[in-house]
C-alpha cells in the first residue's frame, strides 16, 4: 500500500498551476528615484540661476540694442547718438579706467578687439570719430544711406558679440 501512496502523490493530477507574482506597482518608487530627483532638481535650480544671471548681467546690450533700433529708424540725422550709445554701452561692461580715456585709433582698436571683428578701424571708424567730434549738421547731410548702414551694422554686430570680462558684470 505504502508503494501506492508514493505513485498517487507524484502524480500529474496533484500537480498545481504556477502561481505568477503580481505586478510590481510604480508607486512609492525606490530610493534611488528620490536620489535621482533631488540631484535633478538641484541641477535644474543651477541652470535657472545662471541663465537669470545671464539675463539679468546682459540688460544693458538688451537696451543698447533697443535705442539702436529707435537710431536705425531715425535714419542719418539720428547718427550722431552712435558715439555715445558705444561709450555708454561698454562703459556699462568695462571699468571706467579701462574705457572712458579711449578715442580715435585706440577707440577703434578696443571696438574691434572686444568683439573679435575689424570693422571700426577700418571703413566705419572714420564715420564713427566724424559723428562723435563734428559738426551735427554737416555730419548728418554728408552720411550717404551706405555709410549709415554701414555704421549701423558695425555697431549692431559689436553690441551682439562683445565679450565683456568675467569677473566685471
Amino acid at each position: 500500500m505504502a508503494g501506492t501512496d508514493t505513485l498517487s502523490s507524484g502524480s500529474l493530477q496533484n500537480l498545481n498551476d504556477i502561481v505568477v507574482p503580481g505586478a510590481v506597482a510604480w508607486w512609492p518608487p525606490a530610493p534611488g528615484w528620490y536620489v535621482l530627483a533631488g540631484v535633478l532638481a538641484v541641477v535644474l535650480a543651477y541652470v535657472l540661476l545662471r541663465r537669470w544671471q545671464r539675463w539679468q548681467r546682459d540688460r544693458y546690450r538688451r537696451l543698447a540694442l533697443e535705442e539702436l533700433a529707435a537710431i536705425k529708424k531715425e535714419g542719418p540725422v539720428a547718427a550722431m547718438a552712435l558715439p555715445a550709445l558705444l561709450k555708454r554701452t561698454a562703459l556699462s561692461a568695462w571699468p571706467r579706467e579701462d574705457v572712458a580715456a579711449l578715442t580715435g585709433p585706440d577707440w577703434h582698436r578696443f571696438l574691434d578687439k572686444s568683439a573679435g571683428m575689424n570693422q571700426f578701424c577700418s571703413g566705419a571708424g572714420s564715420h564713427l570719430d566724424c559723428l562723435a567730434y563734428g559738426d551735427a549738421d554737416r555730419v548728418a547731410s554728408e552720411m550717404s544711406g551706405p555709410d549709415f548702414a554701414q555704421l549701423l551694422d558695425a555697431t549692431q554686430s559689436w553690441l551682439k558679440n562683445h565679450q565683456a570680462p568675467a569677473g566685471e558684470r
